[in-house]
């Protein structure tokens, strides 16, 4: 009886945690509950179903500018300033009258548009914004800290003369910052083949945001920005009536970089989700993207400013960082909305990521025409931008401000700006581990962007192995036979009651499946010329019914 009584307590011990983990957890859902979801999602945002939402599903992303607006823009701004007088640059610029759209774009202009972009709007259920704070939050909290605390250590044994920043050619970097990031569409024009000053291209921003040492928000006519395309380094740069130093340009364009340009891409990536609980049963994948492309816009936009006073308390940001100047530069980017670009072409032999970007976006449109049907209310264009080219932004920025302490904060001009973009490269830049879905193209196991990727790595490796669809659940294969007299490429598997359970088989070259396992009840539909799709039901552990497209 003693020793019956001894072992009880340890029997009940399990019991005793679990109620203990869920009352914590309990505590946290609440929590959520206060400070996220009733201040900033409930009753305060719409889906995109509604003719209210801003990106609603009956409209697609406003239209881009056209060249000769921005062009105009440009040229006026100049003029505002003597200090452009001399601007080699601006003569063939105002000579160029740009390239017409293709085709494809004149089509899409004629569909209805939506008058702005806005980065955070698109409204999440709470077992939503709870999933995300969830198995998102903490990973990407840890990330930031452990990120800012190396800084902290870093910044100050290289103030104390214990380290040193890595050498650096600063005029190298301010053309890497532009020719390898999106902000290279503010490429306007170019010297002519015998002109003395050699092979330079003009990168123009109009209506440039910055953050001055009060603080405080400002925009600048024009920053205009000289590249030596052969040697690949920055040969001059201005802002209205300065000319700048090298590092000056660098804590600029990281600045812009990161919040007036990158904005854009967050923005247009509204038009890419769907977060229709319905959507699950078709492509839970393109379900759990959704929510991650939404719960990153928000914490991008409305919590990031938030963390602004711990990072001042801590030394990161000096006295003064206005939050409302930073969310005036997201705001001022988004609006300023993007402009028709087709002349980034002649950059392809300097760019790789020109280069990367003009390919492979073909191949997405085409890939995304086979499978249509997968993504409903999903803008192909926002799609291509939230995924490829947003990861792909991330990526080189890591890649290119290799480190931190490049940008310099002690600018006596503007070093308000290198204090957040030091942040903003160590912990919200890189990969964050932690996660338990797979996030890359790479493995994903969906038909759509193993094919996309297929033909993206033959262009460049590297740097499809970045490319990102932040929903791709990592599960583990299971063998599956299908009974059916047509040959197979590639076998999509979605079972919508339990997303980890999404797999799909890809083919090296069409084969035949004839066999059919016991407890698979298959029943076959096929009309000439389109995809055949057998539904059934497997007996395993659980019946699942489960769908399988077959291309």
């Amino acid at each position: 009886m003693e020793t019956i009584t001894t072992v009880i307590p340890y029997l009940w011990a399990p019991l005793y945690l679990t109620c203990a983990l869920a009352a914590l957890y309990a505590i946290f859902a609440y929590y959520i509950y206060v400070t996220c979801y009733a201040d900033d999602f409930g009753g305060k945002r719409l889906t995109r179903d509604s003719e209210f939402c801003p990106s609603n599903t009956k409209m697609d992303p406003p239209a881009i500018k056209n060249f000769q607006w921005n062009k105009d823009r440009v040229l006026k701004n100049a003029s505002h300033h003597e200090n452009f007088n001399d601007c080699e640059l601006l003569g063939p610029l105002e000579n160029n009258a740009g390239k017409q759209y293709s085709r494809q774009f004149i089509s899409a202009l004629q569909k209805d548009k939506a008058s702005r972009l806005d980065m955070d709007h698109v409204y999440l259920s709470f077992s939503e914004v709870l999933w995300a704070f969830t198995f998102i939050g903490p990973a990407s909290f840890l990330y930031w800290k452990q990120g800012t605390t190396r800084l902290r250590i870093r910044a100050y044994l290289a103030k104390v003369g214990i380290i040193k920043k890595k050498p650096v050619d600063l005029n190298e970097l301010a053309a890497k910052i532009v020719l390898e990031q999106s902000q290279v569409i503010h490429y306007y024009a170019r010297t002519d083949k015998d002109s003395k000053l050699g092979n330079i291209a003009g990168f123009f921003f109009a209506d440039f945001p910055y953050v001055d040492m009060d603080g405080k928000f400002h925009l600048a006519d024009l920053l205009a920005v000289d590249i030596d395309l052969d040697t690949k380094r920055m040969v001059k740069c201005k802002m209205d009536d300065e000319a700048l130093t090298p590092q000056e340009a660098v804590n600029l364009l990281w600045y812009g970089l990161i919040s007036y340009q990158h904005v854009k891409l967050h923005s247009i990536a509204n038009w890419g989700v769907n977060c229709d609980a319905k959507v699950k049963e078709i492509n839970p994948f393109l379900h759990r993207n959704s929510i991650i492309t939404v719960i990153y816009n928000y914490f991008g936009f409305s919590s990031f400013p938030r963390f602004m006073k711990e990072w001042e308390e801590q030394g990161l940001l000096s006295a003064g960082w206005d939050p409302k100047s930073l969310t005036k530069t997201f705001v001022h980017g988004a609006i300023d909305n993007i402009w028709q670009h087709s002349q980034i072409k002649e950059m392809q032999p300097y760019s790789d990521l020109v280069t990367f970007i003009v390919k492979v976006r073909a191949i997405f449109h085409s890939e995304f025409k086979k499978y249509k049907d997968l993504f409903p209310n999903v803008h192909c264009e926002a799609l291509f931008v939230g995924t490829v080219l947003h990861s792909l932004d991330h990526a080189l920025m890591d890649w290119n401000m290799e480190d931190p302490l490049w940008l310099d904060v002690d600018d006596p001009k503007f070093g308000k700006m290198a204090e957040l973009g030091r942040i903003v490269k160590v912990g919200f830049v890189g990969d964050i581990p932690g996660f338990y879905f797979h996030h890359r193209f790479q493995g994903s196991g969906h038909p759509f962007y193993e094919s996309v990727y297929a033909k993206a790595s033959k262009i460049n490796k590297r740097f499809a192995d970045n490319m990102d669809i932040a929903s791709a659940v990592k599960h583990k294969n299971e063998e599956l036979h299908v009974h059916t007299q047509h040959a197979l490429t590639s076998l999509l598997l979605v079972d919508p009651t339990k997303m980890h359970r999404t797999t799909a088989l890809t083919f090296q070259k069409p084969c035949l499946c004839l066999s059919r396992p016991p407890g698979m009840l298959a029943e076959r539909e096929h009309r000439g010329g389109e995809p055949v799709m057998i539904s059934f039901s497997l007996s395993s552990s659980r019946d699942m019914d489960t769908r399988i497209y077959i291309v």
